[in-house]
């Protein structure tokens, strides 16, 4: 070990409580030592940059660990708002994203009884459940073609259907 390692050891030692008095005194709750370990690197950097024209000793590891215990504090604060508003952000998409409810049983059986199995399995992938063709066609085994195949049936029996109530109902 070299003289400014022993000495610095000393210091550590004679300063330790400076530390933990810092800890203490800004209400840190230090179970994991992290704050700790900040304390004793600012005391690092105040042994290293401490010039005695300046001022006392004590009075500038004082203000260093302080200030970089205070530093680490704003840094949590900051990391939490934006873990939080993260957070709240990929709720909101979640809620917006999620799976729509069907409603109206009632119509869906409706429609149900007028299409063949492929053209129903395409309305519940696609307009149900916002499938794209390509994972509807990976689902089904089959190609992307016959899914957009049944797409064009569905939409178009879809359609007489509801011509047929229109001019009925008019």
């Amino acid at each position: 070990m070299s003289v400014d390692d022993l000495e610095f050891e000393r210091i550590v030692l004679e300063n330790e409580r400076l530390i933990h008095y810092h800890i203490r005194s800004l209400h840190i709750n230090d179970a994991t030592g992290d704050f700790f370990a900040i304390g004793l690197e600012a005391l690092w950097r105040a042994y290293d940059s401490y010039d005695p024209d300046v001022g006392k000793f004590s009075t500038y590891l004082s203000w260093k660990v302080r200030n970089a215990l205070i530093d680490e504090i704003r840094k949590d604060a900051r990391r939490l708002q934006h873990q939080s508003f993260l957070l709240q952000t990929q709720t909101t998409l979640s809620n917006l994203m999620s799976e729509d409810v069907i409603v109206d049983q009632y119509l869906w059986d409706q429609v149900k009884e007028n299409l063949n199995i492929n053209q129903w399995k395409w309305i519940y992938y696609f307009i149900i459940h916002d499938l794209s063709v390509g994972q509807i066609a990976s689902l089904e085994k089959v190609s992307k073609d016959t899914v957009k195949n049944w797409g064009r049936q569905a939409r178009k029996k879809l359609r007489l259907i509801l011509n047929k109530q229109t001019t009925f109902q008019l």
